[in-house]
């Protein structure tokens, strides 16, 4: 199964390189770092994950008594 935030991540850190060689103002580049870093920081926290799970999918069709 692919942990799709980090997938997210990657393709945003990548975008974000891809403007910084667009823009050679250094405060351009200084705000695009700072973006970065903000993505690279470690964060806790509960993550869910954009698919369904099997239990899900038995209690539409079955009710619990």
């Amino acid at each position: 199964m692919a942990n799709l935030s980090k997938i997210k991540r990657e393709k945003i850190l990548d975008y974000l390189e891809n403007l910084k060689e667009i823009n050679t103002d250094n405060e351009n580049i200084r705000a695009i770092t700072e973006i970065e870093n903000s993505f690279n920081e470690k964060k806790y926290g509960l993550v869910w994950e954009e698919h369904s799970e099997k239990v899900d999918e038995m209690l539409e069709h079955n009710i619990i008594i």
